[in-house]
């Protein structure tokens, strides 16, 4: 069982984008599927699955604001704060389940996962697709983007 089915109501119309919200989404469903499987090894696989989460996101946040910030999205710094927030609390949850590998906290972090990432793209990351989708400004970013992202200290900046 996943815990998020990815579908082309969830598109942003960028591909590129599209395809960093997929990744997120796999890396959810690992983690739910360690979750829901449990055993010896879930504790680490939740362990990685977090790190893997918390180091693809930041990649992912670079990328999309970077987008926002080329086709002049008059929201991108509320969305930017929403972005830091979220990678906060990803980083401070993934640290107390590394000290604690309580299984109830990791089907908790799942949850939250899940809540988070799919009100993020049907709500927030839908509200700019009108401003991305088609435009050539937005694609050339993305793709400039490709296998590299930004650290947070290096995002803070822009």
């Amino acid at each position: 069982m996943r815990a998020i089915d990815w579908d082309e109501g969830m598109s942003v119309g960028l591909a590129r984008l599209d395809d960093d919200h997929k990744q997120l989404i796999a890396i959810i469903n690992r983690l739910h599927e360690a979750v829901r499987l449990g055993g010896s090894e879930a504790g680490a696989t939740v362990a990685r699955s977090l790190q893997a989460l918390a180091d693809y996101t930041e990649r992912h946040f670079a990328r999309e604001e970077a987008v926002l910030e080329a086709v002049g999205y008059p929201a991108l710094r509320g969305h930017r704060v929403q972005h830091d927030a979220f990678v906060d609390e990803l980083r401070d949850l993934a640290d107390a389940f590394d000290a604690r590998r309580d299984p109830a906290l990791a089907a908790e972090l799942g949850r939250f996962l899940r809540d988070w990432l799919t009100h993020h793209i049907l709500v927030e990351d839908m509200a700019y697709k009108p401003r991305v989708q088609g435009d050539p400004r937005a694609r050339a970013v993305a793709e400039r983007f490709a296998g590299r992202g930004l650290a947070r200290s290096e995002r803070a900046g822009a």
